[in-house]
C-alpha cells in the first residue's frame, strides 16, 4: 500500500516555497514598495511555515524557513547591488543607511556601522522581544515580521558594500556572518515560539525535553551573532578596504 500523500513530503511544495520567496521579495524591491515589501513576506512565509509546523514536522519547518530566508537574502543582496537606486526606495531612509553604511567602511571618523547593536540598541532588543514574544502570542506571525525584515537588512547592507568595492573579489568581504548567525538563531526561535499557540502545549520541560538541540543551537547563535559582531565588521573592513577602487 502506498503511504499516503502529505503536502510536505512533495519536492513542488518546496519549489513552490522558492518561487513566492523570490516573488515576494524581488517585486516589491523593483518596485521600491518599503511597506509592502515585509507585510507580504511575512504573510507568505507565515502560511508556509504554519503547514508543516500544524502537523509537529519541526525539521521541516526549519526547511521552510532555511529555504525561504537563502533566496530573499539573495535576491535583495543581488537587486542592491545591480539596481542600488531602485532598491534603496524599498527600505525607509533606505538612501541614508546606504550612506552611513558606507561611511563606516571608509573609515570616517565617528561614524557606526547603522545596523550594528552599538548604533540600534533598542530597535534590535525590540527585535529579539519580537523574535521571542511576538512568536509565543501570534503563533509565529510577529516573529516572521521581525525575521524578514532582519533578513532585508543584513541583505541591503552586503548590497550596499558590493556596490561600494565594485569587484568580485569583493564577496567574501561583503558577507555579514555576524547577521547571518543572528538571522539562523531568529529562525530556529520562531519555530520554537510559534508551537505552544498551535499545539496547545505550553509546558517548558515538553520542549526542553523534545527540541532541547533546537533550543540550545538558537539561543547560541543568536549569542555567536552578538559575539561576532564585537569584532567581525571591523576586521573585514581593515582586510577589503584596501579592495576599494
Amino acid at each position: 500500500m502506498n503511504r499516503s500523500y502529505s503536502l510536505v513530503y512533495d519536492p513542488l511544495f518546496y519549489v513552490t516555497i522558492g518561487f513566492f520567496a523570490l516573488l515576494t521579495t524581488g517585486l516589491p524591491v523593483a518596485i521600491g514598495q518599503p511597506n509592502f515589501l515585509p507585510i507580504i513576506q511575512t504573510l507568505a512565509l507565515f502560511i508556509f511555515m504554519l503547514i508543516p509546523l500544524r502537523k509537529g514536522l519541526v525539521p521541516q519547518t526549519l526547511l521552510v524557513l532555511g529555504i525561504w530566508l537563502v533566496l530573499q537574502f539573495a535576491m535583495v543582496a543581488i537587486l542592491t547591488w545591480l539596481l542600488q537606486g531602485r532598491t534603496e526606495r524599498a527600505f525607509h531612509d533606505g538612501f541614508q543607511y546606504g550612506m552611513d553604511t558606507i561611511a563606516w567602511f571608509y573609515g570616517v571618523e565617528n561614524t557606526v556601522r547603522p545596523d550594528s547593536f552599538a548604533a540600534q540598541p533598542v530597535a534590535r532588543t525590540i527585535e529579539l522581544l519580537g523574535i521571542v514574544f511576538g512568536s509565543l502570542i501570534s503563533a509565529g506571525l510577529i516573529g516572521v515580521w521581525f525575521l524578514v525584515k532582519a533578513a532585508n537588512q543584513a541583505a541591503y547592507s552586503m548590497g550596499i558594500l558590493l556596490v561600494a568595492l565594485g569587484n568580485g573579489l569583493s564577496l567574501i568581504g561583503t558577507v555579514p556572518l555576524w547577521s547571518l548567525c543572528r538571522i539562523a538563531g531568529y529562525a530556529g526561535l520562531v519555530a520554537l515560539f510559534s508551537q505552544p499557540a498551535i499545539n496547545g502545549t505550553w509546558r517548558p520541560q515538553f520542549y526542553w525535553q523534545t527540541q532541547r538541540r533546537l533550543i540550545v543551537t538558537a539561543f547560541g547563535l543568536v549569542a555567536l551573532g552578538l559575539l561576532l559582531e564585537l569584532f567581525l565588521p571591523n576586521l573585514w573592513r581593515t582586510l577589503f578596504r584596501p579592495l576599494l577602487p
